[in-house]
């Protein structure tokens, strides 16, 4: 009997170019004995119900997009009693789980991972019942990755999160956050909070974990305080471009469960995506919630 694999692709991704991606991964996959069924998204929710619905009798689960399709697929496997390893052929604009695991870039090197690579347990997060996969976040560009368009995402990738954000610079304020975390409460007025699961964030924040961090069943805290000045400032920038994480008002912490009280209720962005949330956030990590399938090397 031949294996059975679930494709579940965005037709979107890749700058338009995900449903011919899923249909060379479907001919490689079929070519080495491989049995696919194409689920292509045509809007939210999409990509958690295959996963949900679909993937229980499979062996291999593959999935084509960028981050919030990721964090889709994964809100329905999660919830799968048996639930198959997952190839992810990421095509976004940041892809920032893959940079931090390893993966391609080239997609189809990655889609290969299905065939030759090996399942790792990857630790995923919960914010008040919705799971994402490597970043809740809130603050200082939060918004710039689910407000910016698929159309100007699609023309000019990475760029064009830089063009929005730079528009969203009259925005930034910063807000007066609770933190209980660990046995510990931190207070403050915060430019931006985190709670992430990954070496990268947008691309270009390295955050100081390595590999084995990904899946140890704690997630990294980070959250920055309004300076008071212009050097602190820059003290600020100059330490977040290093990825050291010393200076007095950046407070870096590994955590199982943060709950955050807020002065309001506001939006989060989950993996990118917008999430509505009210004054009191809990955040806790899934530990070993999925394997995810990497390169042997």
């Amino acid at each position: 009997m031949r294996k059975q694999l679930l494709l579940i692709v965005n037709p979107a991704a890749g700058f338009g170019k995900g449903e011919s991606l899923a249909e060379q991964a479907a001919a490689m996959y079929t070519s080495e004995g491989w049995e696919c069924t194409v689920c292509k998204t045509g809007g939210a929710g999409d990509a958690a119900d295959f996963a949900r619905q679909k993937s229980v009798d499979k062996q291999m689960l593959v999935c084509i997009g960028g981050d919030g399709t990721l964090s889709e697929t994964l809100g329905g496997l999660v919830d799968v009693s048996a639930p198959p390893p997952l190839c992810y052929i990421p095509t976004g604009s940041t892809n920032d789980l893959a940079l931090s695991v390893g993966l391609p870039r080239d997609p189809m090197k990655a889609a290969r991972c299905a065939l030759e690579g090996h399942p790792q347990e990857i630790d995923a997060g919960m914010l008040d019942g919705r799971v994402f996969s490597y970043v809740a976040c809130f603050g200082a560009f939060s918004r710039t990755s689910y407000i910016t368009g698929r159309q100007m995402k699609n023309r000019l990738g990475h760029f064009a999160y830089i063009l929005t954000g730079a528009r969203e610079l009259n925005n930034i304020r910063p807000l007066p956050v609770t933190v209980e975390c660990e046995g510990e409460r931190i207070e403050g007025n915060f430019l931006f909070g985190a709670v992430c699961n990954t070496r990268s964030l947008g691309g270009a924040l390295r955050l100081p974990v390595d590999a084995d961090a990904l899946h140890d069943g704690k997630h990294e805290l980070l959250l920055v305080r309004e300076p008071r000045n212009i050097c602190q400032a820059v003290g600020i920038l100059w330490s977040l471009a290093r990825g050291k994480y010393d200076h007095e008002l950046i407070v870096c912490r590994r955590v199982r469960e943060a709950v955050f009280h807020m002065p309001e209720d506001m939006p989060w962005s989950l993996d990118g995506e917008r999430a509505d949330s009210g004054r009191e956030v809990r955040i806790r990590n899934l530990p070993h919630a999925y394997r995810l399938m990497l390169p042997e090397n």
